[in-house]
């Protein structure tokens, strides 16, 4: 048991102190009532300590964003939400689960991957084609403005209007990728609840499980 415990506290190097201590001494007491000593046992009993301690930082990560307040910043919420898709993520793929349920789990993820990966690079040829296009307009300008004072001032004018746009439009981009964000946070924790069940000592052990 002590050895199952210590290497599951070793993965749970992304959780405070007192979060740690809480979480290993529910498993300690678990195992002490339910008389688990070898490690073996505790692997029946709890799955091994990489899934144990990938549901667990799964668990608090969702707790973590639903205990964001409104006073949090896009940015924080944004990095909260990439995190616990990640952590959703490796704990759906580290559970022991019927070949049917993953393929779904992978097939989801693949979509949700590939409509991310979609919408940011159609966002960055954006920002990139309007910054091109500015810098363009503003070069062609300084070009001629010995020729033409009129024509420079349009082609300059124009160039900054442009940056002007894309300094206007690129917060209304942040909020879609966070919103982006928030979609697929949610859809990955909805197939976490579905497929990643509560163990044996969250559900209240084995006296509670013969008594129902």
């Amino acid at each position: 048991m002590t050895d199952y415990l210590d290497k599951f506290a070793a993965l749970l190097i992304q959780l405070n102190d007192d979060e740690r201590d809480e979480v290993l001494e529910f498993y300690r007491e678990y195992l002490l009532d339910a008389n688990i000593q070898d490690y073996d046992d505790c692997v029946a009993e709890l799955g091994t300590p990489k899934q144990l301690a990938r549901k667990i930082l799964a668990d608090y990560s969702i707790r973590f964003n639903e205990n964001l307040t409104g006073n949090s910043t896009k940015r924080q919420k944004g990095r909260a939400g990439v995190r616990t898709i990640w952590l959703i993520v490796l704990a759906l793929l580290s559970t022991p689960i019927t070949i049917p349920a993953l393929i779904v789990i992978l097939a989801v993820l693949f979509a949700l991957a590939a409509i991310v990966f979609a919408v940011a690079v159609a966002i960055v040829a954006i920002v990139v084609g309007l910054t091109f296009l500015s810098l363009s307009m503003i070069t062609a300008g300084v070009g001629v403005f010995t020729q033409s004072l009129w024509t420079a001032c349009f082609y300059i004018g124009s160039g900054l209007a442009a940056i002007g746009v894309e300094l206007l439009v690129l917060p209304l981009f942040l909020w879609f990728i966070g919103l982006i964000i928030q979609g697929v946070s949610t859809i990955v924790q909805r197939l976490y609840h579905r497929f990643v069940k509560k163990n044996r000592a969250e559900r209240g052990g084995r006296h509670h499980e013969k008594n129902r």
